[in-house]
């Protein structure tokens, strides 16, 4: 057998429980990866941080996108990881971070806040939607121009070309500055909206 007539097939997630009822019970063999204080938070403390947010829907999937992104916060700082491994999963903390906001922007948007007109025509894209929340005062001028940024490189989240390294590109410095710029959108956001 030559080294060609071997395939290789990366390892696939493993259910032990097929019934989804019964989902936990997939982990009582497993080893406990945090120990209970390092635990995210729970999904109902985000849903109260976020509780402005009237559309249940969005603050509930806000809430779980939270969790995750404290998982893998404390995933990172637990653990070693190899510099292209931290490169993505800073590329996958930031793509999250974004996700969180344009969710926030979109249920804002379309629940008709006070400070939202009625009958707003919006293109329903990233950019136009921090542009009419800052023309809307939701949001101040610093914020949008970061959130404009972040828009960037949330939409490089397919694979780049040759020339671009990967591998490289994302650090968890940006991280930390996208993780600023959530806790300063939802505060914005409240005090707009409270």
């Amino acid at each position: 057998m030559s080294i060609s007539d071997i395939i290789w097939v990366m390892e696939r997630l493993r259910k032990e429980t097929p019934n989804p009822k019964e989902r936990r019970l997939d982990n009582i063999e497993k080893k406990e990866l945090f120990t209970k204080d390092r635990h995210p938070k729970s999904a109902n403390y985000y849903k109260e941080e976020w509780s402005f947010i009237k559309k249940k829907g969005a603050r509930e999937n806000i809430a779980y996108q939270l969790q995750y992104l404290e998982f893998m916060t404390n995933l990172y700082n637990d653990y070693q990881f190899y510099l292209t491994i931290e490169s993505l999963l800073c590329k996958n903390l930031m793509v999250s971070i974004a996700s969180v906001i344009e969710a926030a922007l979109t249920a804002i948007l379309e629940e008709g806040y006070k400070p939202i007109t009625a009958g707003t025509n919006l293109d329903r894209n990233f950019k136009s939607m921090v542009e009419l929340a800052y023309a809307k005062g939701l949001i101040g001028r610093n914020t949008k121009y970061k959130l404009q940024g972040l828009r960037r490189i949330r939409n490089s989240i397919h694979l780049s070309s040759i020339e671009y390294q990967e591998h490289t590109a994302y650090e968890p410095e940006d991280v930390n500055k996208h993780l600023d710029l959530l806790d300063n959108f939802r505060e914005e956001l409240r005090e707009s909206l409270g």
